[in-house]
């Protein structure tokens, strides 16, 4: 797609850079935290936490984010060999202790149906939402648990 002209002085286009980017980011962060009267930066701390073998390689990690005394499951990973053996128990126990101690009262996240939507509720997470529109049956699930 080209620019597309909707305004006399008005375009739209796939053309952008880091600057464009971060300015739509940065102008959303910033309206939502003000329609929020500032809830959306509490406590607003990342938790990423980190699995390592004895060589000091990453065999996992976990990534979440909190605002609004939610703690949200961005990104959450172990290597395969690494599976079940309780590691991954013990990295989503940490990050909730941890955002609970921040002042998080309930965790999210999304996974889909060919990760680890029955780990999570093995955890204590509840389906809230499901997604079922992708090709060849998969599906998205919307989880929450009570800190």
């Amino acid at each position: 797609m080209k620019e597309r002209i909707i305004d006399s002085n008005i375009s739209i286009t796939y053309d952008y850079n880091e600057a464009d980017y971060d300015s739509v980011s940065d102008n959303l962060y910033e309206y939502n935290v003000r329609t929020t009267k500032g809830l959306l930066k509490k406590p607003a701390k990342d938790i990423h936490l980190f699995l390592k073998n004895e060589s000091g390689q990453v065999i996992g990690g976990i990534f979440c984010e909190t605002f609004s005394y939610c703690l949200y499951i961005d990104v959450f990973w172990i290597a395969d060999e690494y599976r079940n053996k309780g590691y991954g128990k013990v990295m989503i126990t940490e990050s909730e202790r941890i955002g609970k101690e921040m002042g998080c009262t309930f965790s999210h996240t999304s996974t889909f149906s060919y990760q680890s939507p029955y780990f999570y509720k093995s955890m204590g997470y509840e389906v809230f939402g499901i997604l079922d529109d992708y090709p060849e049956g998969i599906k998205q699930f919307f989880l929450k648990k009570k800190l």
